[in-house]
C-alpha cells in the first residue's frame, strides 16, 4: 500500500495536468458575438485567422453561409490569416540576348496570367429587384454590369476577398452597375446579398 504522502503528491500532479489541459483547450479558441455588418471574411481578418478556419470551427456550409447579429461563433487559434497580396502584379523580365523562342514563351505566359481588373462589387436578388413582378433571371447564376463595358453573355471570372473564385455570365444590368462601369452587382439570394455588403474584387474576361 502506498504511503499517504505519495498518494497526495500523485493527486496534486494529476490535478495540475488536468488544469493545464483545460487551459490549453480554452486558449486554443474564443467566442465571438456577431455584429451587424459582419461577414465571415471580416470576422476572420479581425481575429487574425482564416475564413476557412472559422467555417470549419462552426460547421458552416460555405463562406456565403448566413450569420445573424448576436450569433455566437467559435474563433479558432493557430490559423494565421494570409496577409500576402491576393493578386501578385505580373512581372516580365527580358534581355537583349533573348531568342525569339523565349519571347514567344513570355508572351504566352503573360496572356494566360494577365487581364485582372480591380472592381467594386455589391450584391442583389433579382426577385427582390423585380418588386415581386417576376423575372426570367435565375437568382445566383449571373451578374449585372454596365453593358457598355461587358455586353450580355460575357463570361467573367471573379476572385473574391477570401480567395475563392467563381465564373459568372453577364445577364443583367441595373441602376448602380449601369451608371458605373467599374462596379458589378452579383446575383444571390436576398439574405446572402445583405451579408455580402460591398467588397473589392478582381475580375477578368474568360469568354
Amino acid at each position: 500500500m502506498l504511503p499517504k504522502s505519495l498518494v497526495s503528491r500523485s493527486l496534486v500532479m494529476f490535478g495540475t495536468l488536468i488544469g493545464l489541459g483545460f487551459a490549453t483547450i480554452s486558449a486554443s479558441a474564443k467566442e465571438y458575438t456577431v455584429k451587424s455588418g459582419d461577414s465571415l471574411w471580416s470576422i476572420a481578418k479581425n481575429n487574425d485567422t482564416t475564413t476557412k478556419a472559422v467555417i470549419n470551427a462552426n460547421s458552416l456550409s460555405s463562406a456565403k453561409a448566413v450569420i445573424l447579429p448576436n450569433q455566437k461563433l467559435t474563433i479558432p487559434a493557430g490559423a494565421k490569416a494570409d496577409k500576402s497580396p491576393r493578386i501578385k502584379p505580373l512581372t516580365e523580365s527580358s534581355s537583349n540576348s533573348s531568342t525569339k523562342t523565349n519571347k514567344s514563351k513570355q508572351t504566352t505566359t503573360k496572356t494566360a496570367t494577365s487581364g485582372w481588373t480591380t472592381m467594386v462589387a455589391t450584391a442583389y436578388d433579382p426577385e427582390v429587384a423585380a418588386g415581386g413582378q417576376g423575372t426570367s433571371i435565375p437568382t445566383g447564376t449571373g451578374v449585372a454590369a454596365a453593358l457598355s463595358r461587358y455586353p450580355k453573355g460575357t463570361q467573367l471570372e471573379i476572385k473574391f476577398q477570401d480567395g475563392h473564385t467563381e465564373n459568372r455570365v453577364v445577364n443583367d444590368t441595373g441602376t448602380f452597375a449601369y451608371s458605373n462601369p467599374n462596379q458589378l452587382d452579383i446575383s444571390m439570394t436576398n439574405s446572402e446579398a445583405m451579408q455580402f455588403g460591398r467588397q473589392s474584387i478582381q475580375v477578368r474576361v474568360v469568354g
